[in-house]
């Protein structure tokens, strides 16, 4: 039987959640443009594992994710203050493509936070 997480944890070894590769980020992006959060890895995807953002209130704020090529979250939209927390998902919430930088776009307010990724090799 396991006494703690702590134990529980080190009884896995890490494998369940991908070896320990994580890596952290701050996210500071300015208001209505595109900032990039983790630098383009090559023949590597970025692989978002946690994150929390928010952005203050305005007439219409907004904020995606996206790699060079591709939208990852679709705009994510609100009048109200937008925050959003996604809890660690050892599988990942989304990825850049293999080669490509992970960014950030916003509308009309800056954006903080933080995230939680790992480097994927390219199968």
């Amino acid at each position: 039987m396991v006494s703690s997480t702590t134990t529980s944890l080190a009884e896995l070894d890490n494998t369940v959640f991908g070896g320990g590769g994580q890596k952290f980020a701050a996210i500071a992006a300015a208001a209505g443009a595109q900032s990039p959060l983790v630098a383009a890895s090559t023949k590597n995807r970025i692989r978002v594992l946690a994150l929390y953002v928010k952005q203050e209130a305005n007439a219409l704020s907004s904020l995606e994710f996206e790699s060079a090529s591709t939208g990852l979250t679709g705009a994510i939209t609100g009048i109200a203050a937008t925050e959003m927390v996604l809890p660690f998902n050892p599988a990942g919430w989304f990825q850049t493509e293999a080669g490509e930088a992970l960014n950030i776009t916003t509308v009309n307010k800056a954006v903080n936070g933080f995230l939680v990724y790992e480097l994927v090799a390219d199968a």
